[in-house]
């Protein structure tokens, strides 16, 4: 990682502190997060400060 602030974009992958799954990052909108889940497809909305980089780089691949 790089030291440059890491964001959430649409379309790369995200890891869910809420819920410790990483999830794919649909879109951003200034009313929340939409995200789906890697592992089930469950899609959830969450906030920018939620989401961390994800715990396994060849994720975002």
């Amino acid at each position: 990682m790089s030291t440059e602030q890491w964001e959430p974009r649409e379309g790369r992958c995200a890891h869910d502190r809420r819920t410790g799954e990483d999830v794919r990052v649909m879109a951003v909108h200034s009313c929340g997060v939409f995200v789906r889940n890697l592992r089930d497809g469950r899609e959830s909305v969450t906030t920018l400060a939620e989401l961390d980089p994800p715990r396994r780089p060849e994720a975002d691949r």
